[in-house]
């Protein structure tokens, strides 16, 4: 099995991240009128938190390479 290493400071970004996206998902209200509270903006926030999560991951496991 082989390892990736990944600085405390990338990690630390990353969750904070996803912390950042569970939030907003949370923060949903669907009887809001608040953009940042609706849906919508919780689903486009999530995907690209998701997909900067990856692209983070995905240039370590290459570096580690």
């Amino acid at each position: 099995m082989s390892y990736i290493q990944i600085p405390d400071y990338v990690f630390d970004s990353i969750i904070n991240s996803l912390q950042r996206g569970y939030e907003i998902c949370e923060g949903v209200d669907y009887s809001s009128k608040e953009i940042e509270k609706s849906s919508e903006y919780a689903t486009g926030y999530s995907r690209a938190t998701i997909a900067s999560v990856l692209e983070d991951l995905k240039r370590y496991k290459e570096i580690s390479n």
